[in-house]
């Protein structure tokens, strides 16, 4: 199916710009189109008018066309029209009536009318394909983010689209997953559906894309081959990221055209030199835990159990990763430690005190969690009103809470959108203005879900640089994440959960090494640079990169 769009211009209600201005493309079939651009770039919002539903679900006013196969989307469902779509927030496009994932699947097929044994066979087939079976009698509200995910996506393939229009499709999947999705998708195209993917994750999808569109305040203002245009300046110039590799490259003062691999970059570079820099001064930690396990068991309702005998320790200063794949139970690590659930079995024990009969209201303001969706915490009517919450209802005078929300805000490039509705904003930066409203009261611990999915470059920069700074401050995290970067640039520690257990990964490197996480960009160049810790991260590595001659 063709997409044609003709000047499109589009604004949401009660905004005084436009998410769109004057676009103009073709997307044809047998081809994977990536979107990309700086958050509010308007990415999201193209696919939700080629999927008809801006602004017949969103409100606002549009003006334009779009066209699929000649016909306005906007004039009937995207399932009658044969178009998939996927939102950045999955769990909110479950069908809420379904008691179990096979009963998922069927829904769209029901809908279309098919028969019961059409319907069966579909079901049966991506089950196996999204390697489902495990989860199929699974009730999908007790799902992990990253198995909502891969449901939601299963469940747009057994009503057997022809168009797929994708947002964020990588952000809460595991490696493993993350790679099968990209083999589905580029298998789509293959076959000949039109396969559109709204992404700021370069490293999933150069790989994938045949064509890169890239958007900057409503406008397309690059469109060409992926390669082409990550190995250069334009994307960056527009607000969109390219790959780790490239960003290394051009960091060390490498022109363009840049490697946008590691191999083809150390290819170009003479790798025999050897750092000699001594090790910096150990810095002392205070080994007082903020958060332990002991002998932890722990099932939802209905399930067998999520953790067995778990047992971890966090120590004031640490910024730990938790790693595994979807469904391991790194979420529900985090809402124990919030006393969002209790166990079985075992202790939690918080900040010394165990949270057998305590809530998370008794913990906070000095434990925050960040959630999968953020837009489910956020409540007020503008971010500074958002972020102001938690330190009035502390007892904080007005002069200090307005410093604390004035600097949390300039820190996570939030200033600028202080008297604005949250709701108002993309998904993207809702999250960072969750982030900021846990900030402002200035937690010991801090527990994070995948608090970089979606986030432009920039944005991510900003969440290292912010978690750097609170483990200075003796700050601990607790981080859930599939972002190698930001595990590499922001972490000292990792935990694998996996098979019901959780155990320490040492060194830290070695989460990189077994399969869990791919290794970034700039690990493997500091290995091949012989760079050892500290000296094995972005700024070190660019500039020791820098100073390698090119061959």
């Amino acid at each position: 199916m063709t997409i044609a769009v003709r000047g499109l211009w589009f604004r949401y209600p009660a905004q005084s710009l436009a998410a769109l201005d004057d676009v103009d493309l073709d997307i044809i079939p047998g081809r994977v189109t990536w979107l990309t651009g700086a958050i509010g770039s308007g990415t999201s919002t193209l696919l939700l008018a080629a999927a008809g539903l801006a602004p017949r679900l969103t409100g606002g006013e549009r003006r334009g066309s779009v066209l699929v196969d000649d016909t306005d989307p906007a004039r009937d469902s995207p399932l009658a029209l044969a178009i998939g779509y996927l939102a950045p927030s999955p769990q909110l496009q479950l069908s809420g009536i379904a008691p179990t994932v096979r009963a998922e699947l069927a829904v769209g097929p029901m809908n279309l009318g098919l028969g019961r044994q059409e319907i069966l066979s579909r079901v049966d087939d991506a089950l196996g394909r999204f390697d489902l079976a495990a989860l199929a009698d699974r009730a999908p509200s007790t799902l992990s983010g990253g198995e909502t995910q891969r449901v939601v996506i299963a469940a747009l393939a057994v009503a057997a689209p022809r168009t797929w229009l994708l947002d964020e499709p990588f952000s809460a999947l595991d490696h493993g997953t993350r790679r099968m999705v990209q083999r589905i998708l580029r298998s789509l195209a293959d076959d000949g559906a039109t396969v559109v993917v709204a992404s700021e994750d370069a490293e999933a999808m150069y790989p994938l894309a045949d064509r890169v569109v890239v958007l900057a305040h409503g406008r397309a203002v690059l469109d060409g081959v992926p390669h082409e245009l990550l190995a250069g300046d334009a994307m960056h110039a527009h607000g969109a990221g390219t790959t780790d590799t490239a960003a290394l490259a051009a960091a060390a003062g490498l022109p363009a055209p840049r490697a946008i691999t590691p191999p083809a970059l150390l290819a170009q570079i003479d790798t025999v030199a050897t750092d000699h820099r001594a090790a910096p001064a150990a810095v002392v930690v205070d080994s007082s835990p903020v958060f332990e396990l002991r002998e932890v068991d722990f099932g939802y309702s209905g399930t067998s159990d999520v953790l067995r005998a778990a047992t971890m320790t966090v120590h004031r200063g640490d910024a730990c990763g938790l790693f595994g794949a979807n469904g391991a139970g790194k979420s529900t690590l985090l809402r124990l430690a919030m006393a969002l659930e209790h166990p079985r079995h075992g202790s939690v024990i918080v900040l010394d005190q165990p949270t057998v009969g305590r809530h998370p209201e008794d913990l906070a303001p000095r434990v925050a969690m960040l959630s999968q969706q953020p837009e489910r915490q956020l409540f007020a009517t503008t971010v500074k009103q958002e972020c102001r919450f938690t330190a009035e209802h502390a007892g904080w005078d007005a002069a200090r809470i307005d410093a604390r929300v004035d600097a949390t805000l300039h820190q996570l490039g939030l200033l600028d959108m202080g008297d604005r509705h949250p709701g108002d904003l993309p998904l993207p930066v809702r999250r960072l203005v969750a982030l900021a409203a846990l900030l402002v009261a200035e937690p010991e611990l801090l527990l994070l879900d995948e608090p970089t999915a979606g986030l432009d470059d920039a944005s991510r920069r900003r969440v290292v640089d912010m978690v750097l700074d609170r483990r200075e401050r003796g700050v601990s995290t607790l981080v859930v994440t599939h972002d190698p970067n930001f595990a590499r640039e922001a972490l000292n520690r990792a935990f694998r959960v996996d098979q019901r257990a959780v155990r320490a990964v040492v060194p830290f490197e070695a989460i990189f090494d077994d399969g869990v996480l791919p290794a970034p960009a700039t690990l493997i160049v500091a290995r091949a640079l012989h760079l050892k810790p500290p000296y094995d991260r972005f700024r070190d590595v660019a500039a020791a990169l820098a100073a390698h001659r090119l061959r």
